[in-house]
């Protein structure tokens, strides 16, 4: 006769395996993952609320009660300290146990830290919230909080096949978040599943329009971004898009295919100096003092917003500012619902010293439309293919929907955790 195993065992069971594989993926900053407070916290928990048990990761340039805010960096962290962010507020008030603090590339910037990609860990999970995918798709994590400036959520989600989503601009807000950019910068999460995420968003997400009808009313209209923003996708990541596109119109989705713009490279170029110059704005105390302790990447990202003037900067808010109402004009005047691309040009790089290419990301990020990604697959290196879901700003109750729909379409589900607690292998 078997026993259902209780609440306290399989925790028990989902602590241990965290503490026999963080020491090799390193998704957690180094002492916030404490067994005992976990295991404690769970035990006291009410199991009456929405997100009662699910761990949380919260990637370390956002502010949690009774722990550091490091930001991936040496310099002193009495700089970040402030009150705990809202967002985590909302989930641990809904029931969610705070795992840990995870790992961040440099103030959110590119140089990354130790994190593996659990699905093989040769390769980069991405970044810059590197920790808060692996943490999720090593199955530490139920839900984890990053932070979206170019493409640090959608990109490290679609890297180690997690579900994704940042929101439209504003939707969740940043108070205890160390910015980068105030033009670009989302809070964002990382969720198991699709059913974990629906459950988290309307707790996330400020005036989410809960409805008591769930499915579509009418199949969406999905428009594929062509002409040069296409064209940097490697062959085989073409390829397996252009198989998920037939598997869509296949079952009957209508699929428009619509040049996005004739030159991504400059909508990047403007995103990127934005970002920078603001990222600048931030740090400019800072770097008289503590400029040689600052790695790499961030000196040069630095360095760059430094040599923005006023006028320049100024001149590319308002270009990025016609991008937003010409994007949101496009979609209107073409009826698209959303849009569907590959995460990146390729998959996950070999090696952790980048975290991934940016430039499928940045167009969304400048124009604050919401996106929804999931898996579509993986190659014969266990790496995932992924998609990004965009749909219109502002609705993103609705886009959950149309992912949820599409999800369901494709049909691939969710990969199986890199690896689960009852089969702890690890792919070399």
């Amino acid at each position: 006769m078997s026993c259902k195993p209780t609440q306290s065992n399989l925790m028990e069971r989902r602590v241990n395996h965290i503490a026999r594989h963080e020491p090799t993926v390193q998704a957690f900053v180094d002492g916030t993952f404490d067994s005992d407070r976990v295991l404690d916290a769970i035990a006291r928990s009410d199991q009456r609320l929405a997100l009662n048990g699910l761990l949380l990761g919260v990637k370390d340039i956002i502010n949690v009660d009774q722990f550091s805010t490091r930001c991936g960096s040496v310099l002193p962290t009495h700089l970040f300290d402030g009150p705990q962010a809202s967002c985590v507020t909302r989930l641990l008030e809904a029931g969610a146990v705070m795992a840990g603090k995870t790992v961040t590339a440099e103030f959110a910037v590119s140089d990354p830290g130790p994190t593996r990609n659990p699905r093989n860990l040769k390769h980069t999970p991405g970044g810059s919230s590197s920790g808060s995918a692996a943490a999720v798709a090593a199955g530490f994590c139920d839900i984890a909080l990053g932070t979206q400036t170019s493409g640090s959520v959608i990109r490290p989600a679609g890297y180690c096949g997690t579900f994704g989503y940042k929101p439209s601009f504003g939707r969740v807000a940043l108070d205890g978040v160390l910015p980068y950019s105030k033009s670009m910068d989302h809070i964002g999460l990382f969720a198991k599943d699709m059913p974990t995420m629906t459950a988290t968003l309307p707790i996330l997400v400020t005036d989410w329009q809960k409805k008591p009808e769930d499915s579509l009313a009418n199949k969406p209209v999905i428009g594929v971004p062509m002409g040069s923003y296409i064209d940097i996708a490697k062959p085989h990541v073409k390829a397996q898009f252009e198989m998920i596109i037939g598997i869509i119109k296949h079952l009957g989705a209508i699929v428009k295919p619509i040049i996005l713009c004739d030159d991504i490279a400059s909508h990047n170029d403007t995103h990127d100096l934005i970002a920078n110059a603001e990222l600048y704005q931030i740090h400019k105390s800072w770097v008289k003092e503590y400029w040689e302790i600052y790695k790499p990447m961030s000196r040069a990202a630095l360095e760059f917003g430094r040599n923005v003037s006023n006028k320049t900067l100024t001149e590319s808010l308002d270009k990025a500012r016609k991008m937003q109402s010409w994007m949101q004009q496009l979609m209107v005047e073409h009826a698209i619902d959303a849009w569907i691309a590959p995460v990146a040009p390729d998959l996950a790089p070999k090696g952790i010293g980048s975290t991934g290419d940016f430039r499928m990301n940045a167009i969304w990020s400048s124009t604050g439309l919401p996106i929804i990604t999931f898996p579509t697959g993986t190659d014969n290196r266990n790496l995932p293919y992924s998609v990004q879901i965009v749909g219109r700003f502002g609705r993103d109750e609705s886009l959950l929907n149309i992912s949820r729909y599409l999800h369901q379409v494709i049909g691939v589900g969710k990969l199986p955790l890199a690896w689960s607690v009852s089969d702890p292998g690890l792919r070399k």
